[in-house]
């Protein structure tokens, strides 16, 4: 807002280390349950595997414009995010006014933190919630991500305070899960 403020490089260089430490964490937990869930499900894997070699080929690497000729890899990625909500809880929020939701009275200045693992688990939301089936997210005829139901996995917050890495994560894992999957078994 103020083009005036100065901010010491110092500060400037805290913020890029607290911006690539979340980041690294992050990715690297969800490439592990990804390989978790690979591991325990042998035909998923097959699956994956089959649709690289039908829509990327083995002559060269994955790329980002990949990602919509790969449902399924997407579709796997989201219900590894959704099934284990490696991250259950969101960054605490802090209200900035007395305010009441849904009934319940919130004073100023409480620490709010969003149960993610239970908006991922919850039985009003997902059919079978228990059961990992990325096919949850595939629309009828399999060509791509069904859109309402990729919208209720919370992993990453929601509204203006959403992780602000969101997307580049979800490039990141895509790319180094396609990768890595055209490569090994």
């Amino acid at each position: 807002e103020n083009a005036n403020i100065q901010i010491s490089d110092e500060k400037i260089v805290s913020i890029v280390n607290d911006l690539f430490g979340a980041g690294f964490d992050t990715i690297s937990t969800a490439l592990s349950w990804c390989l978790m869930y690979l591991v325990s499900h042998p035909d998923i894997q097959k699956k994956i595997h089959q649709v690289l070699d039908e829509h990327v080929g083995r002559e060269r690497s994955p790329r980002l414009s990949d990602r919509p000729s790969l449902p399924y890899v997407e579709a796997f990625i989201l219900e590894t995010f959704r099934h284990s909500s490696f991250l259950p809880f969101t960054i605490p929020h802090c209200t900035t006014k007395d305010t009441a939701l849904n009934g319940f009275y919130i004073p100023k200045d409480t620490c709010i933190f969003v149960n993610q693992w239970q908006v991922n688990h919850d039985p009003s939301l997902w059919k079978d919630p228990s059961t990992f089936s990325p096919e949850r997210f595939l629309n009828a005829e399999s060509t791509g991500i069904n859109k309402a139901e990729s919208e209720k996995v919370m992993l990453f917050g929601l509204g203006k305070r959403r992780c602000i890495g969101e997307s580049i994560g979800r490039s990141e894992v895509f790319l180094f899960l396609a990768v890595l999957l055209q490569r090994l078994e």
